[in-house]
């Protein structure tokens, strides 16, 4: 029997959460989705900032009425949540009531617990009413226990194989895009520092990502900045480009791996990563990705590898072979997720 699953996140192509979404269509699930991201009109964000600096709650795409109606009309056997930052605990409540065998299932790639704790009151309020929280961080679960999740579940992300793979660019992409080094993601100052040390000491780095602008090294980098995140097809063709592309974590985050860590080997290029436990299990170090601790490690092995690309491509390939045979992809991940809900499994 096909199960029904209403699907709640961001379904904009090119996010990951989109991938997923289409990941388990592609798996024969029968998905309808709420939309998360649809974009605001200007009194709309400017009431929803208002609110939001006065501690109110604001609904403004009206998403706890959306699911409501849509149990209504269709039920589901599962609703999935991707970042539910504004799902009430009433109205999972009110589905349990209405529906008390359709699983509510959470998704969280964020850390509600870690730097950036603003905004999320309405989901804490809610989590004790999910039947299964997936997390991104293993220190999630204990967080989660205390305010009250019944089934806390660690995932590891991953990659679009549809999206993210090896591509043969043009000539006109080879000019736009081919970099010896590059960076894509947000600015943290931690990034901006390592990125600075290397372009002060001789080595470019092409910059693309949001929050550069005017923020710590801007000085330093603003040369080499390439503009604002990019996604879909022309971010694959961005990371191909590049012949070391840089991995930094997000420490505010308390990240031991995210979606890069998977994008980057599965596009078959050469990933210059951050060193964590959760890195150092996902890929053989030297062999399959290498790992760096410190700035002058950074420097040391970007200078290495820049001399010998032809060592950086058989490890970048590697690195895809790793992602190829050990189901780092979304719909892998999905099938082993939705699994574990069918099966009613308790970790």
């Amino acid at each position: 029997m096909v199960k029904k699953i209403l699907y709640i996140g961001c379904t904009k192509p090119g996010q990951t959460s989109y991938e997923r979404m289409t990941a388990m269509r592609d798996l024969g699930y029968e998905v309808s989705a709420i939309n998360t991201c649809t974009p605001l009109g200007l009194s709309q964000r400017v009431w929803q900032k208002a609110t939001s600096t006065l501690g109110m709650f604001t609904d403004p795409l009206a998403l706890n009425r959306s699911i409501r109606e849509h149990m209504r009309r269709n039920s589901a056997d599962i609703i999935w949540v991707d970042k539910g930052l504004r799902v009430k605990a009433s109205t999972l409540q009110w589905v349990k009531q209405g529906w008390p065998d359709c699983i509510l299932v959470h998704l969280n790639p964020d850390d509600p617990f870690g730097q950036y704790r603003k905004g999320w009151k309405i989901f804490l309020e809610a989590i004790p009413h999910y039947d299964i929280h997936f997390v991104a961080r293993t220190q999630n679960q204990g967080e989660f226990a205390e305010y009250g999740a019944r089934c806390t579940i660690p995932y590891d992300r991953s990659y679009s194989k549809h999206l993210h793979r090896p591509l043969t660019l043009s000539p006109e992409e080879q000019q736009q895009f081919e970099v010896p080094v590059g960076f894509v993601g947000s600015h943290a100052p931690d990034r901006a520092d390592m990125i600075a040390f290397l372009i002060d000491n001789g080595i470019p780095v092409a910059v693309y990502g949001n929050g550069w602008q005017n923020k710590s090294n801007w000085n330093t980098i603003k040369p080499h900045y390439r503009g604002p995140s990019r996604f879909g097809i022309e971010y694959t063709k961005i990371i191909n480009g590049m012949g070391i592309a840089l991995h930094f974590l997000r420490h505010e985050n308390r990240d031991e791996q995210d979606s890069r860590t998977f994008e980057i080997p599965a596009c078959g290029v050469f990933m210059l990563a951050e060193r964590s436990p959760k890195h150092e299990e996902l890929f053989l170090e030297n062999r399959e990705a290498v790992f760096f601790s410190s700035r002058e490690e950074l420097i040391e092995k970007v200078r290495y590898y820049l001399q010998h690309p032809e060592q950086a491509k058989e490890i970048a390939q590697a690195g895809l072979q790793r992602c190829l045979t050990s189901g780092y992809d979304h719909h892998s991940r999905m099938k082993s997720m939705l699994g574990i809900i069918n099966r009613g499994e308790k970790v």
